[in-house]
């Protein structure tokens, strides 16, 4: 639970240092940078859905642990999430090479946001499919 906290400190550190520049992003440009975020996410789900299905047929077929749709659905999300830790760790070790750190972490929180509402949706479609699949069977 600390520990989370303090995680969760560091952009607001970084975005804090960098409030007098928060007020010069043009809208344009932020939403550009979102939408980079959420195509980056879309491409890795779709990466990650393919490698998975191969993995499974190359690794056994229907005996293969990716085969179990609940384990290749957990991979495919687990792996298609980049973490805002991770993120602001890199932007951290940029240094100012691409600008103020500040200013780049806010992107950085924003896509995070929207690849945990994206993946609300998908595991929310794969459950209704489920329940739907479990009715018909019941039929």
């Amino acid at each position: 639970m600390i520990n989370a906290v303090l995680l969760s400190l560091v952009p607001w550190m970084q975005v804090s240092r960098s409030r007098s520049l928060l007020l010069t992003v043009k809208p344009a440009v932020f939403a550009i940078a979102i939408g980079m975020g959420i195509l980056l996410h879309l491409i890795l789900l779709a990466f990650n859905t393919l490698t998975v299905h191969s993995l499974s047929v190359v690794s056994g077929g229907s005996k293969s642990v990716f085969a179990n749709k609940e384990n290749a659905r957990a991979v495919v999300v687990v792996a298609s999430q980049k973490t805002l830790p991770v993120m602001v760790a890199v932007v951290e070790q940029l240094g100012r090479a691409f600008g103020e750190p500040g200013l780049l972490i806010l992107p950085c929180v924003a896509s995070h946001i929207i690849q945990i509402v994206i993946d609300s949706f998908i595991v929310n479609l794969w459950l209704r499919k489920d329940q739907l699949s479990a009715k018909i069977k019941e039929s």
